[in-house]
């Protein structure tokens, strides 16, 4: 099976200084002048179609369509005023001398009247970057195993450091984009109900709370004939939540407000690493769990859910010839029957994939102290906690008239706002 790369790409000329040159439609080359813009060439202005800039290639269409004037983005909600389809094919500049530099970018006037100008700190953002990554832009995935995972310095930050302070913030938000896990420690436990519980305030100050048929906030504790194997006391393995959802949550949070018991420690691999050492290592499993699809279920409790998600999912627009793994789908409780003709090739990449999951180099294991919160990527990092006891043998964590002694609360947040705080708190922002 082949992966072929999509979507367009830009003319590369030459080595040259960088500059803003007109180009003819008939030829390429190019008169010199100053270092940064270029207003004329050989040949007819009429039959110019595109400029360059630091050798990468604009269609008049492109630059016409993308002006960032008042009349063209609107000042207050920088919102687009037209549509693209507005923007004749044949676009023209006004005369050969159409094309000036500015003390800031290039000024352009168009054969219809239009005047539009370019900043350089534009014109740079869509130079070097390729296209896909302009317009979708998301952090750079930072591969770990557990030695990686535990020199990352700001694997743990304290609650208050969170809410006071821009810079530790930002630090924070930085490690979920690259890493996808995060532990946010003294995080107060006194407040457990839904509306008042410190979840709440950690959840809103970094993301927006994702309602499901759990609620907006959850409780994680071992009660009797559970309708969920997360609340019982018995051994959990690796998983993500929720991939019986079209669009399963992208982030959790987990707050641990008591734990008066024996085991019940939290495990965390970052399933993106064991992916592409499985591409590197065995391409054809690789293939086979990004080309078959796997059906999750949840039938319980008055709700039946059900979706298909292939094991590996690739996005669907690669900036380079193999294309990057987008989310891991992975969950064995809740895994539905595979249908009957399903290949032998799967079960076996299937095998080869969880060794690599299993592998104890992968694995991050810490037990959650009370007051210690964990943020994690649904998507990417797959989490499993080891079976627990009561610390008293003769207690009993399930009575309903004391407090459970293992008890996580937890929440989902939306699929974006992560990202949303990366690049309005980091900079990462795109004209």
């Amino acid at each position: 099976m082949r992966f072929l790369r999509s979507g367009l790409h830009f003319h590369k000329s030459g080595k040259q200084t960088p500059g803003f040159r007109l180009l003819s439609a008939q030829s390429a080359s190019t008169i010199p002048t100053q270092p940064l813009f270029h207003g004329r060439t050989d040949g007819s202005h009429s039959l110019r179609t595109y400029l360059t800039y630091k050798n990468e290639r604009f269609s008049h269409r492109w630059l016409r369509d993308c002006c960032q004037c008042p009349a063209c983005v609107h000042p207050s909600t920088l919102q687009k005023l037209h549509r693209t389809t507005d923007i004749p094919g044949d676009i023209a500049l006004a005369s050969e001398d159409s094309v000036c530099q500015t003390s800031t970018g290039v000024s352009i006037k168009w054969k219809d009247g239009h005047h539009s100008e370019y900043s350089t700190s534009f014109l740079d953002t869509y130079s070097k970057t390729d296209r896909s990554a302009v317009f979708q832009p998301r952090p750079q995935v930072r591969l770990w195993d557990r030695q990686a995972i535990e020199q990352t310095p700001d694997l743990f930050v304290d609650f208050r450091s969170l809410l006071h302070s821009s810079t530790r913030y930002s630090q924070a938000i930085e490690q979920l984009a690259h890493y996808g896990l995060l532990f946010v420690t003294d995080v107060p436990n006194e407040k457990t109900s839904d509306m008042d519980c410190e979840l709440r305030k950690l959840a809103e100050y970094i993301g927006q709370l994702r309602r499901t048929f759990y609620g907006e906030t959850w409780d994680v504790k071992n009660m009797p004939n559970s309708r969920n194997i997360a609340y019982t006391n018995v051994h959990l393995g690796l998983h993500m939540d929720l991939l019986y959802f079209e669009h399963p949550p992208r982030w959790q949070i987990l707050h641990c407000l008591r734990n008066r018991v024996h085991g019940g420690k939290s495990i965390f691999v970052d399933s993106l690493k064991a992916a592409e050492t499985l591409r590197i290592q065995y391409p054809s499993h690789f293939e086979a769990l990004a080309w078959i699809p796997v059906s999750f279920h949840y039938n319980n409790d008055g709700h039946h859910l059900r979706y298909s998600h292939p094991t590996i999912e690739l996005w669907p627009y690669p900036a380079d010839d193999a294309p990057p793994i987008r989310y891991v789908n992975y969950s064995p409780p809740f895994q539905a029957p595979l249908p009957p003709d399903t290949p032998d090739e799967f079960y076996a990449a299937l095998k080869t994939f969880v060794a690599l999951l299993e592998s104890p180099s992968m694995r991050y294991e810490y037990t959650l102290p009370e007051r210690t919160a964990v943020v994690f990527d649904n998507r990417r990092v797959l989490h499993a906690r080891t079976a627990f006891t009561d610390l008293d043998p003769a207690g009993d964590a399930q009575s309903s008239t004391q407090e459970p002694n293992r008890w996580l609360k937890g929440c989902y947040l939306e699929a974006d706002s992560i990202l949303d705080n990366w690049r309005t708190r980091t900079g990462k922002m795109t004209p």
